[in-house]
């Protein structure tokens, strides 16, 4: 009610008609004739627009899903890298990285040593894996960490957006996609 009595004396200072009616301005002794509550108009005012922002955030779901799908495989790609890394120079022996082209169920990514896989990944749903070459290509990283042959660039897409995954000639490993 303070609030309602500053504006209502603002209005009044400046000459500007009565944007509100006397019974919101100006506190009512009588409490059998003060309105409590909401219209229904309100009410159904309020509910449209509750059910606009749940229509929209209906609508975002799957895409968010997708892309929160695309960013995990990114970067379990990179995870995937750095392991290679990891166990060749623990291992004293070369390590090699294989990435299979593909969507779900065929789209790969394999860390190998000494012909055992140790670690290895299929691309989760609307997620497809492009590798330097196609359809098949091996990364070998040696003892020092630094690739075999040089790096190179993979890229994962669901259609919408694409993360790269950047391996530097001297071993260096990157992710570049949107934030």
């Amino acid at each position: 009610m303070v609030l309602a009595t500053v504006i209502s004396a603002i209005l009044q200072r400046y000459e500007v008609k009565q944007l509100f009616p006397k019974a919101l301005l100006v506190a009512d002794t009588d409490h059998n004739h003060c309105a409590r509550g909401f219209t229904l108009i309100e009410l159904i005012v309020i509910m449209a627009l509750v059910g606009l922002l749940a229509t929209l955030v209906a609508l975002s779901i799957p895409n968010w899903r997708a892309n929160t799908a695309l960013k995990t495989a990114a970067r379990d790609v990179v995870s995937h890298f750095q392991l290679a890394r990891l166990e060749a120079a623990k291992r004293n022996d070369t390590a090699s990285i294989q990435l299979t082209e593909g969507g779900q169920g065929v789209g790969k990514c394999e860390v190998i040593i000494s012909g055992q896989t140790i670690r290895e990944m299929t691309m989760p749903s609307r997620v497809t894996l492009t590798p330097p070459t196609t359809p098949v290509t091996t990364f070998q990283i040696n003892t020092r960490g630094i690739p075999v042959g040089g790096g190179g660039t993979v890229s994962l897409t669901n259609g919408e957006r694409t993360y790269n995954v950047m391996l530097s000639a001297a071993g260096a490993i990157s992710l570049n996609g949107p934030l």
